[in-house]
């Protein structure tokens, strides 16, 4: 039987997959791609639901740049899915702050209690080599990295995991892969990572937000 956290995180997924079939890139300052109008729109709305409008030096996004917004893009896809909104600014705009947030640790004066009774976030730091603590499921958030941070790079959600294979599909936003034509880009993307090293990123942490997170658990 499915529960509502696993449908939760099913509709997070359907999120990532309807923007990442709004081919939205990341257009450098200047661009004439045809689709940098509603791509830099998009990730507008994305950066402001996350409550970073402070960040942006002319009050919207421009062009490629900062804020980093892949946590930002795992976040908006949750709170979409009914993760209480709340969360957002402080614990997904970086790789630091969500691992924070999975582990119920503070961040500066941002305090993060682990409830006493009830389900709990589910945290697996990958090792090559052996398999994940829990089963990673769709919606998952994933982040990667070159193993030299251990907070990771990049935030990514699960589309799927090949347990025998050892690699997460993925998608994001802000990063490197292959949109929805086929074509390579930054943007909104979609990407494997495995857990064992090879070149490039990696799959280094898997997070799952806890029941309680969501929206309608909390009324």
């Amino acid at each position: 039987m499915t529960d509502a956290l696993e449908l939760a995180g099913q509709r997070a997924l359907a999120e990532m997959t309807r923007l990442w079939q709004l081919d939205i890139i990341d257009p450098p300052v200047g661009s004439k791609d045809p689709r940098a109008p509603h791509s830099l729109a998009e990730i507008d709305r994305i950066i402001k639901r996350n409550g970073w409008a402070f960040a942006l030096p002319t009050g919207k996004y421009e062009h490629n740049g900062p804020p980093q917004w892949c946590g930002m893009t795992a976040g908006d896809a949750w709170a979409t899915a009914g993760l209480d909104p709340a969360w957002l600014q402080t614990w997904f705009a970086s790789t630091d702050r969500l691992v924070c947030w999975a582990r119920y640790e503070r961040w500066n004066d941002k305090r993060n209690l682990r409830p006493t009774n009830g389900d709990v976030r589910l945290i697996a730091t990958l090792v090559p080599g052996k398999a994940p603590s829990f089963v990673p499921r769709a919606g998952d958030i994933v982040i990667v990295g070159n193993g030299k941070r251990a907070a990771g790079n990049h935030v990514t959600v699960c589309v799927a995991f090949d347990e025998a294979a050892r690699t997460f599909e993925t998608l994001s936003g802000n990063g490197g892969g292959v949109g929805p034509r086929g074509d390579r880009r930054e943007g909104i993307s979609r990407a494997t990572y495995s857990i064992d090293p090879g070149g490039g990123y990696r799959a280094m942490l898997v997070i799952r937000p806890a029941f309680g997170d969501l929206l309608a658990e909390r009324a």
